[in-house]
């Protein structure tokens, strides 16, 4: 599990952007449920981050990118990045609510997490979910508490 030496904040450098980028880019450290669906953290900053999952592999009995995909890759960023705003402090998903608006049955989906709101105790993110041609396939509203307690990773 990814061990922050640094909290995401306003006044992280771009160097220490690149270190926690790079962190999260190790195997292993956003889970092993993002590890099976093959998510890549690709861009990480204060007040968002991106990654990919590949279509191939995620897809349902449809041929379509699972709608469990996009919950999946939503959920992974915005904990990982309330996890980095936190300081490494343990955080949990209390609120979650997908609109599927779209189609993806090849290529790579890339969520984009954007903080909508960032509190001592709460942090909301909207993920929107992209095609490689830029079409619109999901947005994903996610919010999460941050616990006290600092991650025993």
């Amino acid at each position: 599990m990814l061990r922050p030496d640094v909290s995401l904040n306003a006044h992280t450098t771009p160097e220490e952007i690149d270190t926690l980028l790079e962190q999260l880019r190790a195997p292993g450290s956003g889970g092993e449920l993002a590890e099976r669906l093959g998510i890549e953290f690709v861009e990480l900053a204060h007040d968002h981050v991106t990654a990919t999952a590949p279509v191939v592999g995620n897809r349902q009995p449809m041929g379509l990118f699972h709608g469990g995909g996009h919950v999946v890759l939503a959920e992974s960023l915005a904990s990982m990045h309330s996890y980095l705003l936190s300081g490494g402090k343990n955080v949990v998903g209390v609120d979650l609510n997908a609109t599927h608006l779209r189609a993806a049955r090849e290529g790579v989906v890339t969520g984009r997490a954007e903080v909508l709101h960032q509190g001592r105790t709460i942090v909301s993110h909207e993920v929107k979910m992209t095609d490689e041609a830029g079409k619109l396939l999901s947005i994903v509203r996610i919010t999460n508490m941050i616990l006290k307690t600092e991650s025993k990773g």
